[in-house]
């Protein structure tokens, strides 16, 4: 487990909520200046109404397992799902991700509608929304065909060896991994699908075992409100668009 504190250094005056976290660069990263943009917004949200963050990086599975089991207050970067809001409360959304299809080059695919996956040899994270959403088409029926792994890295060397045909992976991840780990002819070979898989607002969970369930959620709505009537949302991403959490 790595523990990152965030910007601001804990007072008796300032409650910490500690927050489970993961590996998601360059959203998410315990390399990466504040733990990442994402981790960034959250913090400073919560600063703005007068709490500490302190986060604890995990395995993803891990790391919610062990908010929802109340170990942690709560966990960053979630999806939203029906099936959770039985054990988390959700924040507002701190920051939309557009996932896509990644395929090689010479891989003839046209993505329009969840039946053209039918017989491709997909690549998914797991653990992630992604290999949830191919779950349930296989459960209406559809003839889905996935391996799951557990880092992108992974999946975009599958794809190149051709071990799979098409990879799933959020736009901001993909871009920076392929870039930082293979040749520019490796690049060349990978092509993004136009078309988004999905496009997912992204949340902070807080455990409904705890006993300041409502009363974390509320302070981080209010911050993020706070961020973006100020600017600093904007800002933030300014500066992450820049390259500022390298």
């Amino acid at each position: 487990m790595h523990v990152c504190r965030g910007l601001y250094p804990a007072t008796a005056s300032e409650p910490t909520i500690r927050l489970t976290n993961g590996e998601f660069a360059p959203l998410t990263s315990v390399k990466m200046k504040h733990g990442g943009v994402f981790s960034h917004i959250v913090t400073e949200a919560l600063a703005s109404s007068g709490y500490q963050v302190e986060y604890g990086f995990f395995p993803w599975k891990r790391a919610f397992v062990m908010a929802k089991n109340g170990q942690w207050d709560g966990s960053v970067t979630w999806g939203f799902r029906d099936e959770f809001t039985e054990d988390f409360s959700y924040s507002e959304p701190v920051f939309t991700i557009y996932v896509y299809l990644y395929h090689r080059k010479n891989f003839v695919f046209n993505w329009q509608e969840d039946s053209d996956l039918e017989g491709v040899k997909l690549g998914v994270n797991r653990g992630y929304l992604d290999e949830y959403m191919l779950n349930q088409m296989q459960k209406r029926g559809l003839n889905i065909t996935y391996q799951s792994t557990t880092t992108e890295l992974q999946n975009f060397r599958a794809l190149l060896s051709g071990r799979v045909d098409v990879v799933i992976s959020a736009g901001l991840i993909a871009e920076r991994l392929v870039r930082d780990n293979f040749t520019k002819s490796e690049q060349q070979n990978i092509a993004q699908h136009p078309r988004p898989f999905r496009v997912t607002p992204l949340h902070v969970l807080i455990s409904r075992k705890i006993d300041h369930t409502e009363e974390f959620t509320s302070a981080i709505n209010r911050g993020l409100e706070a961020l973006r009537e100020s600017g600093r949302y904007q800002a933030l991403l300014d500066e992450f668009e820049a390259g500022g959490y390298e």
